[in-house]
């Protein structure tokens, strides 16, 4: 596994996590992007765990007041 792998994985995983957050608090996809002052696109991309920065899946992560756990596994 290489580095692009793990970004890809990373963003994906993510992103699902953030989508299903979003549809819990039944909030539009467009209210959330207004709050963070983002493109309806970006938060749309986040959520497939498409390539947009690490910064702005940072801006998402703490707008929902989540926090990131890493675990090593086999």
């Amino acid at each position: 596994m290489n580095y692009r792998n793990i970004q890809e994985i990373w963003r994906q995983e993510i992103g699902s996590q953030l989508r299903q957050i979003r549809l819990n608090k039944k909030q539009p996809i467009s209210f959330v992007a207004k709050q963070l002052k983002f493109p309806v696109d970006w938060i749309d991309i986040i959520e497939c765990g498409g390539r947009l920065s690490l910064k702005k899946y940072y801006r998402l992560i703490n707008y929902y007041r989540k926090k990131i756990h890493i675990q090593l596994m086999d």
